[in-house]
């Protein structure tokens, strides 16, 4: 069926019927109502506490302080920063030693702080990150220095029994140093003590450890350091790990001189601790373990004192020895020339020994005195008067005793001397005997050893006289030479 076609006229009541209204006027915005500044840092800080919540963040902590027990410190990373605070109650059961430049996690809220329109994090818990990361780098390092024989008890080097020049290597002011100076003073205080102060955490402390360990040990010997103590006090396991640094390691391998380290507290074990020669616990205990005790030192006195008597006694005894062999001799019955020799042999020795006995002595008593000095030093006076009359006695007494046994020794080489010019050829001659000389100056023995026309010469207590044999008349009996001149005659047959 087809459609008409639209006749306007028939369209009554219809949109074309009136002619358009005029649109409406638009309304212009109504204005929002002021809000104080306090109502909106109010609704800033609802905003935040209730929409975000608890909240975990990472990052590098700096700027810290505190203030009353409270903490108070910034985080960041390297495009922002924030705030945080923490209330001395929950600082006070944290176990993390806040320093600027660590990194850390912080647990809280993220609030508003409207009096300084500053948007923080309220902290309730601060650890410090990467722990497990730090774990995993020690095992690594100790697996690889093991192999590499660095904790061998083959390369360690053996602490000298009294050291009288320390090398303290640690951070200057600090308690560790404190300690050291008051334990030296305490134990052995003749005892030189270097101090070398050193960074002991941070970033660049392992370098700079590493470094003042190699300088140190290459003026050891100019300076006379026998010791090199390495120490710091206690802190946190990040504090320490410039004590685990590879380079630190390394230094500690290479260096001659003996290192002993006393690094944190007991609990605390480094690879420092580890590659040095010896670890004590804490700083003032590296110094009393590697210096001597009151009782050694007591102990090698009465054993010094103990060699010197034997010694004395045992020089003394050979001595002794040797002067009843020369008295026992067969070459002192030998006329003139076997005497001679014996004689001055005889005084050279006794002389010679006497000599050393004294300077021995003299040795002795100053090493003596020498120790008895390093001990009074140690302790006070009041405690060691009974132990000082007891060494000054024995000391008396040691000297004595040396003293008569040198005065023995003399007395003794005086009679032995005497006993000679008893037996000897001139005293002999004095009592009226007279020695017959052949030409070539050899003492005559016996008639048969002469030749007729041979010249002679007899020897006299007042002189000497020149012959020629003109006859030889063999003895038939020894009866026939007499036992003693009743004339002053001679004892041979020169006529």
């Amino acid at each position: 069926m087809a459609r008409k076609p639209f006749d306007p006229s028939l369209a009554a009541g219809g949109l074309f019927d009136k002619p358009a209204s005029p649109l409406p006027a638009k309304e212009e915005p109504k204005a929002p109502e002021a809000l104080r500044v306090s109502d909106l840092s109010l609704l800033i800080r609802n905003a935040l506490e209730g929409g975000v919540g608890t909240v975990r963040v990472i990052g590098e902590m700096s700027n810290f302080r505190s203030v009353q027990g409270h903490w108070y410190f910034s985080l960041k990373d390297a495009n922002a920063r924030i705030d945080c605070m923490m209330f001395r109650s929950a600082a006070d059961r944290s176990s993390c030693k806040p320093t600027d430049g660590i990194e850390v996690i912080v647990t809280g809220q993220v609030t508003h702080y409207p009096p300084q329109g500053r948007t923080q994090i309220q902290c309730a818990k601060v650890e410090l990150a990467g722990a497990g990361d730090l774990d995993a780098q020690f095992r690594q390092l100790c697996l690889e220095l093991r192999e590499l024989g660095y904790f061998d008890d083959s390369a360690k080097v053996k602490i000298p029994a009294m050291p009288m020049c320390i090398a303290l290597l640690t951070s200057a002011g600090s308690a560790a140093e404190a300690d050291c100076l008051d334990a030296a003073r305490q134990t052995f205080p003749s005892t030189k003590i270097i101090a070398v102060d050193i960074r002991v955490q941070g970033a660049q402390a392992a370098q700079g450890i590493a470094n003042a360990i190699a300088a140190v040990d290459a003026s050891a010997k100019r300076l006379g350091i026998e010791v090199i103590l390495l120490v710091r006090g206690g802190g946190s396991r990040e504090d320490l790990w410039a004590f685990n640094e590879r380079v630190v390691a390394d230094a500690i391998r290479r260096c001659v001189t003996p290192i002993v380290t006393g690094i944190g507290h007991e609990i605390d074990t480094t690879i420092a601790d580890l590659v040095a020669d010896f670890r004590a616990a804490t700083p003032s205990r590296a110094v009393t373990e590697i210096l001597p005790k009151r009782e050694i030192l007591q102990e090698q006195l009465a054993a010094l004192t103990r060699r010197l008597s034997r010694a004395m006694t045992t020089h003394f005894e050979r001595a002794r020895g040797r002067v009843e062999l020369a008295a026992r001799s067969r070459g002192l019955m030998d006329p003139l020339t076997g005497l001679t020799i014996h004689h001055n042999r005889l005084m050279r020795s006794a002389t010679a020994l006497v000599h050393a006995m004294r300077q021995r002595t003299n040795r002795r008593e100053q090493l003596l005195a020498g120790a008895l000095a390093r001990l009074a030093q140690v302790h006070p006076m009041s405690r060691l008067k009974t132990a000082d009359a007891k060494i000054l006695a024995a000391s008396a007494s040691l000297r004595r005793s040396g003293q008569t046994l040198v005065d023995a020794a003399d007395r003794r080489i005086e009679s032995v001397s005497r006993t000679l010019e008893a037996i000897g050829p001139m005293a002999v001659l004095q009592r009226g005997y007279s020695l017959t000389l052949n030409s070539s100056g050899t003492p005559v023995r016996s008639a048969e050893s002469l030749r007729v026309g041979e010249s002679i010469e007899s020897v006299f207590a007042d002189g000497q006289v020149g012959s020629v044999v003109d006859r030889i008349v063999p003895s038939k009996s020894t009866s026939a030479i007499p036992t003693k001149p009743s004339d002053g005659g001679s004892l041979d047959s020169t006529p």
